[in-house]
């Protein structure tokens, strides 16, 4: 027969494991987040696929995206990545299209990489529409926390590389500098190919500058001339963010960025209220 102390022993640990699964049921429900595998890097290749872009400059785009993760400096320096990195793959037009054209993928070695590209290359087109610049932007944002929140993937580094030929027509450039801002208020970096040619010789470097990218200088817009020239700016593009040159932050700038995503935070967070901004 069971004495009391072990009857009143037994009772705790049932309390204590009642307790427990409580606690995770809430954790599932109220949205908390799992653990996520950390790797070096999270990049989102955000990818323009409206009506301004054809067939061809379309396949332009993704083979110079294989092309340019196949560069044998590329795929040595991931291979040499302690954690490896994470890479997704967006379209938008006039809205952000779903599924991902390719979900979030861990590279870690050639291999992975050269399956990657070739992932890349038989890219299936999503859409053809309006440009929504803003929905692909916001489409990342909420990809990369979602791959945080459910344990997936998390980085110290997180960058959208947004690439498109055109400027937001189904928004306007306030919507796209809100979008920009919270994603800057997240710590992720949003840099940019402007692809040349509808819009003057810098119409639309001049727009991805003004509203688009996160503060400089760890963000940059690099501009393409046209899609001719796609393969060697992404080359250019994706050396940078990969294998990180042209280096880390001078203080200054630092200090200027992580200041200014202070206040990102602040605004962000009193919009959500409708309070209003505080200088």
């Amino acid at each position: 027969m069971k004495s009391a102390r072990s009857i009143f022993n037994s009772r705790l640990r049932a309390i204590a494991l009642s307790g427990a699964a409580i606690g995770v049921a809430q954790l599932a429900l109220f949205g908390g987040s799992a653990q996520a595998l950390t790797v070096d890097k999270l990049l989102f290749l955000s990818t323009d696929v409206s009506g301004s872009i054809n067939t061809t400059e379309y396949n332009t785009q993704r083979l110079g995206w294989s092309n340019a993760f196949l560069l044998p400096t590329i795929k040595s320096s991931i291979a040499a990545s302690p954690n490896g990195i994470a890479v997704a793959v967006g379209q938008w037009d006039t809205v952000a299209r779903t599924p991902l054209a390719i979900d979030w993928t861990h590279l870690t070695n050639a291999a992975s990489v050269d399956s990657f590209a070739a992932q890349l290359a038989t890219m299936a087109r999503q859409a053809t529409g309006n440009t929504c610049v803003s929905c692909g932007i916001n489409a990342a944002v909420a990809s990369i926390q979602n791959a945080i929140r459910t344990g997936l993937f998390d980085a110290p580094i997180k960058i959208i590389d947004i690439s498109s030929d055109g400027i937001d027509n189904v928004t306007n450039a306030a919507t796209v500098r809100a979008a920009r801002d919270n994603a800057a208020s997240q710590g992720i970096t949003i840099n940019a190919l402007a692809i040349e040619g509808d819009f003057g010789a810098t119409g639309v470097t001049d727009y991805y500058n003004n509203n688009v990218i996160t503060p400089k200088p760890s963000a940059f817009v690099k501009t393409v001339t046209g899609f001719s020239d796609f393969e060697a700016a992404a080359t250019i593009k994706l050396k940078r963010e990969v294998i990180g040159a042209p280096g880390p932050l001078p203080l200054f700038g630092a200090m200027a960025a992580f200041g200014w995503a202070g206040r990102l935070r602040k605004r962000v967070s009193l919009a959500k209220l409708n309070l209003p901004a505080m200088a």
